[in-house]
């Protein structure tokens, strides 16, 4: 069945614009279709739209992170037929919709040395999980949410890496800790991952391993699970 969105687009081209604008379109779309249709469908109207590809490719719609694949169906049940749609990231924009993932990429270097090259593909799987974190907006190292779901995810492939994994994750100024719930921040809600990242500060607090004055003041609740 086909519907009309009303879509507000974001738009920037890093070789030749100042400041960021948004576009209005009005398009016409099946239902059944996802987001990488209506992307293309707006690239039609407008050739010198732009958008990231493949089947990791994601933005935000009316500010929640999700990957493109996702149905048209589900956005509207969710989100309505008036929607707003930015890149991941507006700070790291290189035009429209793709942004240079430079700092994701950065922070697998944190773990690179604990896990294989080929594990690089699993991390990438999180890339939404990393921009939608309000963190990044006051703590410009901070970790990302990908990287703490990646680390328990590798704790239990390599777990005889257990503990400098734990090391890193468990930074005070940039780690685990600073971690809040992406549920409303994420579509469809990452209910997995915040898991992984709940577990993952249990294994913290139940080693403690390090001196780290964050993980101690939170360490007394592992003794009432």
């Amino acid at each position: 069945m086909e519907c009309k969105l009303e879509l507000s687009v974001f738009r920037f081209d890093a070789t030749t614009d100042f400041l960021p604008y948004y576009k209005k379109h009005f398009i016409t779309i099946d239902r059944s279709k996802n987001v990488n249709d209506l992307l293309a469908l707006i690239q039609i109207e407008d050739g010198s739209f732009d958008y990231p590809k493949g089947d990791l490719a994601a933005l935000k719609i009316n500010g929640k992170a999700l990957f493109s694949h996702v149905s048209i169906d589900g956005i509207i049940n969710s989100f309505g037929k008036s929607l707003t749609l930015e890149p991941l990231n507006t700070k790291h924009v290189t035009k429209d919709m793709i942004i240079n993932t430079g700092n994701f990429d950065k922070k697998f270097k944190l773990l690179e040395a604990f896990v294989e090259a080929k594990d690089k593909a699993l991390y990438d799987q999180y890339i939404i999980y990393y921009y939608a974190s309000s963190v990044l907006e006051f703590v410009e190292d901070f970790q990302g949410d990908a990287l703490f779901a990646f680390a328990y995810d590798m704790i239990q492939k390599h777990p005889d890496r257990k503990r400098e994994i734990l090391e890193i994750v468990a930074n005070e100024h940039t780690g685990l800790f600073l971690h809040v719930r992406l549920c409303k921040k994420i579509y469809p809600c990452g209910a997995d991952v915040e898991k992984k990242i709940t577990e993952l500060k249990n294994e913290v607090m139940k080693h403690r391993p390090f001196a780290n004055t964050l993980v101690e003041k939170f360490s007394h609740h592992i003794d009432l699970m």
